[in-house]
């Protein structure tokens, strides 16, 4: 691109070229498009305290883990399409077990979470002098990053997976949303289909648990057998079958 840049300064725009510390190149086609940004980027902000955590998908994680300060602003910067969740950090390894490739996507599929490699952690420590716009980014390769906003110092846990570059800088956007997210799981697509499928796995379930048998004698003696248990039924006149499904 030449006469938009002051000087002799060029662009030089290199679409396609695949570079291994991006975690975008790691993705299949239908995860990619999860990453791809159509129109203006919006800012999602949390408030956060100590002993708290933000997932971009199940691609990236930053935990809150010191800080002179009761809480701090971050501003996720990423594809709207990919849904987020704030919540303690002492549920972290629950989220990654139960909902990497469900709720939390990209990866698509539970399988998909081992093939991206082992996710590991970065230490971060940063400060800042101003509430009203971000001071930093940390920035995860080929996905977005973490505008981070307060006025003390704070160290971090950035979490993603092996090999992909976490890489700190000045804001790029200083300005936040004036909404905050709230906990939990944002509100999209994402997150609404995999909880139904969730729902339904659940139903099937229950179906499928065996029926039990409770037979009561004229004694008024109860025994109760499960589906995997046999017995030899004395004739009909000398017991009284009561037949009980119970489900749980």
């Amino acid at each position: 691109m030449e006469g938009v840049f002051p000087g002799n300064a060029k662009l030089f725009d290199t679409p396609g070229l695949l570079h291994p510390h991006q975690i975008s190149t790691r993705l299949t086609r239908e995860e990619q498009k999860l990453l791809h940004v159509g129109k203006e980027l919006k800012p999602r902000t949390y408030r956060i305290k100590a002993a708290h955590s933000v997932h971009i998908g199940g691609l990236m994680r930053l935990d809150m883990e010191v800080s002179s300060v009761d809480s701090i602003y971050v501003t996720v910067w990423a594809s709207p399409l990919l849904p987020l969740h704030m919540g303690k950090t002492e549920n972290a390894c629950k989220m990654l077990e139960e909902h990497f490739g469900r709720q939390l996507q990209p990866p698509l599929g539970e399988g998909r979470v081992e093939e991206l490699g082992k996710w590991v952690k970065k230490e971060v420590s940063v400060s800042g002098s101003c509430w009203d716009s971000s001071c930093l980014d940390i920035a995860a390769a080929g996905l977005g990053w973490f505008a981070i906003g307060l006025k003390g110092e704070a160290r971090l846990g950035v979490w993603t997976y092996d090999g992909i570059d976490v890489v700190v800088r000045n804001a790029l956007l200083p300005q936040r949303s004036h909404n905050f997210e709230v906990a939990g799981f944002t509100v999209s697509e994402i997150v609404s289909k995999a909880d139904q499928a969730r729902n339904k796995q659940h139903k099937n379930e229950k179906k499928r648990k065996p029926t039990d048998l409770t037979i009561v004698s004229p004694t008024s003696s109860v025994l109760t057998i499960d589906a995997d248990s046999k017995i030899a039924f004395p004739p009909a006149s000398v017991l009284n079958v009561d037949v009980a499904a119970n489900s749980i």
